[in-house]
């Protein structure tokens, strides 16, 4: 089972790769390589994939999910995560961990 570490390379290398191909096609649109929609493409796909994430964050493990948000505090803290994207990226996640925590105690409880 995917652990903390697990989650914190994940975080970081969807960063760091969406990071890559952002840099490249904008490179490649204004070098004439490319059409300007391949921008609108790019941020359509990005949305789609950003939606899949939200879907597959509550079947995450613990360790996995405290891993993502992790790492991606460090790479807003590096300025590598806008303002927005460390809010839906992180906030999502710690919605669901904090879920656990709280279905934790009242399991507990009763």
């Amino acid at each position: 089972m995917p652990r903390f570490e697990h989650g914190y390379k994940r975080a970081i290398s969807e960063v760091i790769e969406s990071s890559i191909a952002a840099i490249i096609l904008s490179v490649f649109v204004s070098q004439g390589v490319l059409d300007q929609s391949w921008l609108l493409y790019f941020k359509l796909l990005n949305m789609l994939v950003s939606i899949f994430l939200i879907l597959v964050v509550p079947y995450w493990g613990t360790g996995y999910l405290i891993g993502w948000l992790f790492g991606l505090w460090i790479l807003s803290q590096s300025g590598l995560v806008g303002f927005w994207d460390f809010v839906f990226y992180f906030g999502i996640p710690l919605v669901v961990l904090v879920g656990r925590i709280i279905k934790e105690f009242e399991l507990e409880i009763i």
